[in-house]
């Protein structure tokens, strides 16, 4: 086989994973039998390129002497078995692999959101249950730390750790590729949830006037639209433009944090003591001012277990309790925290959206994902302090776009611009539009059609670009911050504890370091380079841990490439006890 290999190519082959194989020149190598164990991997049946090379990887694992047993499942059954509160393996409701595109919720590493011990669900999102206690204190050092050198020093131990033991496999770090309408101007970054999300009220159509209309695609409906529950793109892409947080970053390209609903902050030197200044004059949808009772409301409630948040265990670990602010004037609330925290400015600030008091503290807990701030279907009549009554089709923010509620046969949410916007704005865009789309194919066909404007990179179109035509797609690339990543739980008794590795067996002592030696056996199965190559066009770097590969505080000294090298492979998992 000669030529250059397309995503379409390895798809019109007899499989996926063996086509993969095929023109990426790996070799073939008999099974080593009989199957050590059992690892049942879920396939997230949405996204075209990542259904290929997470097969690919397991038919790599098989080849260890793995027995592997894969499903596509669409993405709701791999949300629900990772959610459990136990870490349950497959066979008992829960889950032992999949795969995921991943990145901390601000663009500063925060690893202690996604990989402390403290942070299992349901108020967490450490889904892979990693404690590992040095993991944990290199995290621990790293959000605590004031100095830029302990800060550096800390996360510099933490990529150490992660680099000896890989908790999961880092597979690829992205690169996004977005097509819009060649007449769209001012659509200057890719989604990034929840901090970037479609900004149309920066984009200008041009040579339209009047009530410009424009519409971005975003592949899975939403389960829910309230920004405290938010998980993914799906829901922040739509979410988004109708809220704010108190910061938020300028621009993609220079990744800045700046005042948005707080105007200014002062610090005390030892990091805890923080006094936010909120700006003034600004409205909520309905017409009523923005307060610091709102800011507290918000905290309050994310704080709350009752309510869920996927914020709570975060907002807890850094605030503490409820004690640890209050409203010190209409429009100033006072933090006092009990030991530094770089989650405060870098996650709770810049991620957590505010939401309007006067229009949300009736709701109990058990009403909010079926409401219509949620769902936007129907109406929610919001009283004012002035006697107004606002009718609500969808969630109320401070934002820039005004939800005009959800229409079904489209799968289209709808919105229009907000006129008492706080911040002034260039586009020219009136009414905004996002649908639901699926598939990269059906999505570029909308692009051509004129259809849609642009779309969310979870299209994964890289791999296509020979197909579109300057005249009716632009092709935009983005440095993504993510990174791809096959999930591992560490509750499962053979990569996970040890404990029934023949290592684990025969010295329980030493069954965390058999689990690590059969990661590492995996490890060095993973195709990296031919995954980029073959499967994703080239758009990415080989991965090793989960901090973002262009951002400042990646070690490229420490971090070399993992090899593809079986037997490699195969010595560390006669280190945990298999023999051949």
């Amino acid at each position: 086989m000669s030529g250059k290999s397309t995503r379409r190519d390895v798809l019109k082959w007899s499989g996926a994973g063996a086509a993969a194989l095929a023109a990426g020149g790996i070799p073939e190598a008999a099974l080593a039998k009989p199957p050590f164990f059992k690892l049942y991997l879920m396939i997230f049946n949405n996204l075209q390129s990542r259904m290929i090379w997470t097969d690919l990887i397991g038919k790599q694992f098989a080849r260890l002497g793995i027995d592997i047993v894969s499903s596509y499942q669409p993405p709701s059954v791999v949300i629900a078995r990772r959610a459990n509160d136990s870490g349950k393996t497959h066979v008992d409701g829960g889950w032992d692999m999949y795969s995921e595109r991943i990145y901390y919720s601000g663009l500063v590493p925060l690893p202690e959101t996604l990989f402390h011990s403290k942070n299992f669900p349901p108020n967490g999102q450490n889904y892979y249950r990693i404690a590992d206690k040095q993991i944990d204190e290199a995290i621990e050092k790293y959000s605590r730390a004031v100095s830029p050198a302990d800060r550096k020093a800390a996360i510099t131990a933490f990529m150490k750790r992660w680099y000896e033991i890989e908790p999961l496999h880092v597979v690829f770090y992205p690169e996004e590729v977005i097509i819009t309408n060649p007449k769209l101007k001012g659509m200057e970054s890719t989604t990034y949830n929840p901090v970037f999300y479609p900004r149309p009220e920066n984009w200008t159509i041009e040579g339209a006037t009047g009530d410009v209309t424009a519409t971005f695609a975003s592949w899975q409906p939403p389960s829910q639209l309230i920004p405290m529950y938010g998980s993914g793109y799906n829901e922040a892409n739509i979410f988004g433009p109708v809220y704010n947080a108190l910061f938020e970053y300028d621009s993609w390209a220079n990744k800045k944090l700046v005042p948005a609903l707080a105007e200014s902050v002062a610090i005390s030197e030892d990091g805890k003591a923080w006094v936010l200044t909120l700006r003034k004059g600004v409205k909520w949808h309905s017409g009523e001012e923005f307060t610091a009772e709102d800011v507290k409301f918000t905290w309050d409630t994310v704080i709350d277990k009752t309510y869920a948040s996927v914020f709570q265990s975060p907002l807890a670990t850094v605030l503490g309790s409820k004690d640890a602010y209050k409203v010190t004037g209409t429009h100033e609330i006072t933090v006092t925290l009990r030991e530094p925290n770089v989650m405060f400015r870098d996650f709770i600030l810049p991620v957590i959206a505010i939401m309007p008091k006067h229009a949300y503290q009736g709701l109990k807990p058990e009403e909010l994902r079926g409401h219509v701030i949620s769902t936007w279907l129907g109406t929610f009549p919001v009283k004012t302090s002035d006697g107004k009554t606002f009718e609500a089709k969808g969630g109320i923010g401070t934002g820039p776009w005004i939800p005009q509620g959800f229409d079904p046969a489209r799968k289209a949410y709808k919105y229009i611009k907000n006129e008492n916007y706080w911040k002034t704005t260039e586009g020219n865009v009136k009414t905004f539009y996002v649908v639901n789309i699926q598939g990269a194919d059906a999505v570029l066909s909308a692009i051509k059609a004129g259809s849609i404007d642009a779309h969310d990179p979870m299209y994964d179109v890289g791999g296509l670009l020979e197909t579109i035509d300057p005249s009716w797609g632009t092709v935009n690339r983005f440095d993504s911050f993510k990174w791809m990543q096959t999930c591992l739980n560490m509750n499962h008794p053979v990569f996970g504890t040890g404990v029934e590795t023949p290592l684990g067996k025969q010295d329980p002592s030493r069954a965390a370091e058999a689990a690590a030696y059969v990661r590492k056996a995996m490890s060095h199965m993973i195709p990296r380079e031919q995954i980029i190559k073959n499967v994703v066009a080239g758009f990415g770097k080989p991965g090793t841990v989960p901090i973002p590969f262009t951002s400042e505080d990646y070690d490229h000294d420490l971090l070399k490439p993992i090899a593809y090298d079986m037997t490699l492979a195969k010595q560390y998992m006669e280190k945990a006890g298999y023999k051949y």
